[in-house]
C-alpha cells in the first residue's frame, strides 16, 4: 500500500488523559484528548507541505519587471555596426545595458496551491501529536468576561504557567470578548476550533485548548472510514 513518506511510527496503550485547568491555575478535573487527534502517525512530509502551502498562498504574486520592450527609453541603435572596434550593438533597451529591460524577470502570478483532503488531514493530525508528545498542549476549563480586558486574559495566561512563548488558544467558537482581550498580548494568537489550521499549531510554542474546543475540535477532524485504513 501507498505510504506518505516521512511517516514515524508512534503507539499508545491507551487515550491520552490531561488535567484540565481553571482560571485560578488549579485542577478542575481531566479530560481526555481525542486519539486521531493527538496520538496519530506523524508524517514529516504532510507537515512540510502543509507548510509551503499556507506561505505560498499569502503571497501576492504581484511582482514585476519590464521586458526590453516595455522600458521606456529610444528605439535607436547604440551605435554604428562597423568601424568602431566595439561588439555590434542593438537597442538601448537591452538588458545588457543599464536601464534596459530585465531578462526572464517576474511577472504578476498566482502562487496559488492546494492539498488533498487526506493530506490536509494528516498534516493537521501530525501537528498537533507532536506538540502533545513535547507536552505543550493545556486544556483550560471554558471562560469568559463580561467585558474586553486585557489585564483579566494576561491574569489567566500567569495563573496557569502558560507564559511560554507563542501561545496558540482554540476556542469552540468565536468569542469577541475574548479575541479583543487578547489581540494585545504579544505572542497569542485566538483562533476557534473550526479556523484553526496545521500552520497555526506549528507556529506556536504552546497549544491551549478549552474543554469544549477539544469536543469541537475533534467533531470538526472526525475520523472517517478511509481514514481508519490509512498509512
Amino acid at each position: 500500500r501507498h505510504r506518505h513518506q516521512g511517516v514515524r511510527e508512534y503507539r499508545a496503550d491507551q487515550m491520552t488523559s490531561v488535567d484540565i485547568l481553571s482560571i485560578e491555575g488549579g485542577k478542575a478535573g481531566t479530560v481526555e484528548l481525542p486519539a486521531h487527534l493527538f496520538d496519530a502517525k506523524v508524517s514529516d512530509y504532510a507537515l512540510y507541505r502543509a507548510v509551503v502551502a499556507f506561505e505560498a498562498n499569502k503571497r501576492q504574486g504581484n511582482a514585476s519587471t519590464k521586458t526590453r520592450a516595455e522600458v521606456n527609453r529610444s528605439g535607436r541603435k547604440h551605435h554604428r555596426q562597423k568601424g568602431t572596434g566595439m561588439a555590434r550593438r542593438g537597442t538601448v533597451t537591452a538588458p545588457l545595458l543599464r536601464g534596459g529591460g530585465v531578462a526572464f524577470g517576474p511577472k504578476p502570478r498566482s502562487y496559488h496551491t492546494t492539498l488533498t483532503k487526506p493530506l490536509k488531514r494528516l498534516a493537521f493530525s501530525s501537528a498537533l501529536s507532536l506538540k502533545e508528545r513535547g507536552k505543550n498542549v493545556r486544556v483550560l476549563d471554558d471562560f469568559e468576561f463580561q467585558e474586553p480586558s486585557t489585564k483579566s486574559f494576561a491574569g489567566v495566561i500567569s495563573a496557569c504557567g502558560l507564559e511560554a512563548g507563542r501561545i496558540l488558544f482554540i476556542t469552540a467558537q468565536s468569542v469577541p470578548v475574548l479575541v479583543k482581550s487578547s489581540r494585545n498580548i504579544p505572542g497569542v494568537t485566538l483562533r476557534p476550533a473550526a479556523t484553526v489550521c496545521t500552520y497555526d499549531v506549528v507556529s506556536a510554542d504552546l497549544v491551549v485548548l478549552t474543554r469544549k474546543a477539544v469536543d469541537v475540535l475533534a467533531e470538526v477532524h472526525r475520523r472517517t472510514a478511509g481514514e481508519e485504513s490509512q498509512g
